[in-house]
């Protein structure tokens, strides 16, 4: 038997990724077979289980079988096995999936088929599915997520003065700083409700490269890979990212926003109900749009950075189209704000029932959550 590896991609800091080929011979034929070997590299500033990147969740995902027991619309590769090294490393041995045939050219229609498989996946967790316990998912993705952004981000004078040296020729300078600002204030508050919100489970990954359509006969369903992110989150969650995403690395054309933003909302929508779910979609327009909209953080990042290195970059028109997508983030965290006295509501609602039947039915009430 004999064996040779090819690297897949780039070797990242956090994980390195190979095809692995092995060939065996058994009376005079030769056959061979393929592997995928993931390693995910030690890292101790990512150590914690409640962070959003926790660097060995992957594997303990996958050996946990909580992929093995997806709804019937998305699926992962077969873990043959996950073995750990004397450095700590932790290798994963995956099914080789061809992904030739499969789409993920990102168009707006995929992405449309993409958010209501996403709708329901997550709805299924609504619907009568358990949710996985493990302590090793981020439970809190969105806050974990932006506390590690704002631990790489200037102070906030330094900020202000970077942006008043250099955005002096731009006319909605003042304008985007008080919306950036107002949002800044808004953002643990934003959170807190976002925790609100009833949990699902979810990919936190979605893009081009990690989620593929798979067409059999007239079903389709998801197959997704890197699932380092996995978490138990409010429910829009998983589309915001999606989104906020896709919209930061233009994938999602800025003259098409609104139409955009729709139609995947719609769609997701439509795949919670399919799973059953039938709930107020004003709590998933909330997690879809904080979970979207708190990415002008990132961007925001991006642009001060910019800034310091270039004192034209209100003139260059890739910064431009930048500024126009951090508006429209923070659009979305102006719309979560206006949305969050009503998620307030609908959650002290649900308590309050929740307690009147207590007191109504008594001990048959003692196992509600």
């Amino acid at each position: 038997m004999s064996w040779n590896s090819k690297p897949i991609g780039i070797n990242k800091d956090e994980s390195a990724v190979f095809r692995v080929c092995c060939y065996f011979s058994d009376n005079e034929k030769t056959s061979a077979c393929t592997l995928i070997l993931k390693i995910l590299k030690k890292d101790s500033s990512r150590d914690q289980e409640n962070h959003y990147f926790y660097w060995k969740r992957e594997a303990l995902v996958y050996r946990s079988g909580i992929l093995d027991r997806l709804p019937r619309v998305i699926c992962a590769p077969k873990c043959y096995a996950v073995t750990e090294k004397d450095d700590g490393s932790q290798w994963v041995w995956l099914e080789d999936i061809d992904f030739e045939p499969m789409q993920h050219d990102w168009t707006l229609t995929h992405q449309q088929k993409t958010a209501r498989l996403l709708g329901s996946f997550n709805g299924a967790f609504l619907s009568g599915t358990p949710l996985p316990t493990e302590n090793f998912l981020c439970h809190h993705w969105m806050r974990s997520w932006v506390e590690a952004c704002s631990a790489y981000s200037r102070p906030f004078e330094e900020q202000q003065k970077i942006w008043d040296a250099n955005m002096t020729e731009w006319i909605g300078k003042d304008v985007m700083w008080t919306s950036y600002v107002s949002s800044l204030s808004r953002m643990n508050c934003l959170l807190e409700n976002l925790e609100l919100l009833p949990r699902v489970f979810a990919h936190q990954d979605v893009h081009w490269d990690n989620i593929y359509l798979k067409q059999e006969g007239s079903s389709t369903s998801l197959i997704a890979i890197d699932w380092q992110f996995a978490s138990v989150s409010g429910i829009g969650e998983e589309l915001g990212r999606m989104f906020g995403y896709a919209l930061m690395k233009n994938k999602i054309p800025i003259n098409r926003l609104e139409e955009y933003k729709e139609s995947l909302f719609e769609s997701y929508i439509q795949g919670l109900c399919e799973a059953g779910w039938k709930g107020n979609p004003k709590l998933a327009r909330f997690g879809f749009n904080v979970s979207a909209g708190l990415r002008f953080v990132l961007g925001m990042d991006k642009v001060f950075t910019g800034l310091e290195r270039d004192d034209s970059i209100n003139r260059n028109v890739e910064w431009a189209h930048l500024i126009q997508v951090i508006q429209a983030l923070l659009g979305m965290v102006d719309e979560a704000w206006k949305l969050s006295e009503e998620i307030i509501c609908l959650h002290l609602t649900a308590m309050e029932a929740k307690e009147a039947a207590r007191k109504l039915y008594g001990g048959f009430m003692n196992q509600m959550p």
